[in-house]
């Protein structure tokens, strides 16, 4: 299979298509090359089928064009298998065209030429002349001759098909063996070529070198002198390795004498480390013993502090910190209370409003009314009276929520004042300042 692929890669390559070199199968071919091979085929065979070069980018377009190449494909395909299973008879097998017309031959091939040369026809007159002065007895003498002839002829004839046959298949045979080592050889031949290109290469190569070298003599007399000069560089190529050789050995007798030395060194180096862990081990312990006293000098420090000003300024403190903490709650309720105070407020204001506009829309209707019913005369009194006494209600509300609002404030003070224990308290303030005056005393 790989000879046969081989052979497909070199006519697709004959084709123009770009195939890389490195691919040896067909099964490594991307899909667009696969399809693009087909096409150049198509093109080759038949010239007059029109398919694009390419697939192109959408997927609907390239599913049509797949479809197209593939129905083109299995026609030709079919056109093949055909020619394939049909009888293959050899040229001289073939039945002729041509028809006697007496002494001529019909031959259609003859009349399609539209070369025809009189000196051939005026020959073949002349012998018709001459055969028609010819006594009878001759001429019925030589039909004689001519049909035997023809009889042997005819059983010549068919034993030769039959070896004619069995010819053609085996040349049949050969042909086919012939045509596939052809292309085998044409294979080779390309292999050979791109070999052949791959040495001028590096001749091409060879000969930069030798440019830049200095050598531009490039016969064949000057290719003598160009090679002595060549093994002479090698000649002192390898004198020189042989020297390097010479000094590298020199140079590893020096390292083995520092690596000695380094090994020696390496043993003191290890002590030196020994006693620095040592050290570092003892400076730890010092470094513990230091945190030590200075955590016991902190805390004599703060029990001095405590011994020296006594506990009762903290004490202090944190009540004074207490009660500021607890202004400032209270403070915080305060604001909370006067923020919901006034969204009330604003929606009384807008519940008032909305009334009056109420009154004033039903005062103006009815009193346009009220010019000619009776009715609407007294639905306006009534709406008057209504106003009145709303106007009174929510007077009478508001006072009732300002005493209601003065209770609460009153009962909140006198719950604060049993909570507080003011008297209490005063005394303590007196007793503390008198104890904080002779403190300072």
């Amino acid at each position: 299979m790989e000879e046969v692929d081989s052979i497909i890669l070199h006519f697709l390559r004959q084709l123009n298509i770009d195939i890389n070199e490195g691919i040896k199968n067909i099964s490594e071919l991307p899909v667009e090359l696969i399809v693009e091979s087909a096409i150049k085929c198509i093109a080759a065979i038949n010239p007059g089928i029109k398919v694009p070069a390419k697939l192109p980018s959408g997927v609907s377009q390239r599913i049509e064009v797949a479809a197209q190449v593939a129905s083109i494909c299995k026609g030709i395909s079919n056109k093949i298998t055909e020619d394939l299973n049909a009888i293959w008879i050899p040229p001289c097998c073939e039945p002729s065209l041509q028809s006697n017309l007496g002494d001529f031959f019909y031959d259609p091939a003859y009349l399609k030429d539209s070369k025809i040369c009189f000196d051939e026809i005026s020959e073949k007159i002349m012998k018709i002349n001459e055969i028609r002065t010819l006594p009878v007895s001759k001429v019925t003498d030589d039909l004689n001759t001519f049909e035997d002839n023809n009889t042997i002829t005819k059983h010549e004839s068919d034993k030769t098909l039959k070896e004619l046959k069995e010819m053609s298949i085996l040349l049949r045979q050969k042909l086919d063996t012939l045509e596939s080592e052809r292309n085998v050889m044409d294979v080779e031949f390309s292999q050979a070529k791109k070999n052949c290109e791959r040495s001028d290469a590096d001749l091409r190569n060879m000969q930069n070198i030798l440019t830049s070298v200095g050598i531009t003599d490039f016969e064949p007399d000057g290719i003598d002198n160009i090679l002595e000069k060549v093994h002479k560089n090698i000649q002192k190529l390898h004198r020189k390795s042989e020297d390097i050789t010479s000094e590298n050995l020199a140079l590893k007798v020096e390292i083995n004498k520092v690596k000695t030395k380094n090994s020696l060194s390496e043993s003191a180096q290890t002590k030196c480390r020994n006693t620095l862990m040592n050290l570092k081990e003892v400076a730890k312990g010092m470094k513990e013993e230091c945190e030590q006293k200075e955590e016991l000098k902190n805390q004599l420090k703060l029990k001095y502090e405590k011994l020296k000003g006594g506990n009762k300024r903290h004490i202090y403190t944190k009540r004074i910190l207490e009660i500021i903490g607890n202004v400032d709650k209270q403070n915080a309720e305060i604001k909370k209370i006067l923020e919901d105070t006034r969204q009330l407020q604003k929606e009384i204001n807008t519940l008032e409003g909305q009334l009056d506009r109420c009154f004033s829309i039903a005062d103006e209707t009815l009193f346009k009314d009220a010019k000619r019913d009776d009715q609407a005369k007294k639905a306006y009194k009534l709406l008057a009276l209504l106003h009145s006494e709303c106007n009174t209600i929510v007077s009478l509300v508001n006072e009732t929520g300002i005493l209601s609002r003065d209770i609460i404030d009153l009962e909140d003070n006198i719950k604060a004042e049993k909570c507080k224990r003011t008297e209490d308290i005063l005394k303590k303030i007196q007793i503390d300042l008198a104890r904080l005056q002779k403190e300072t005393s």
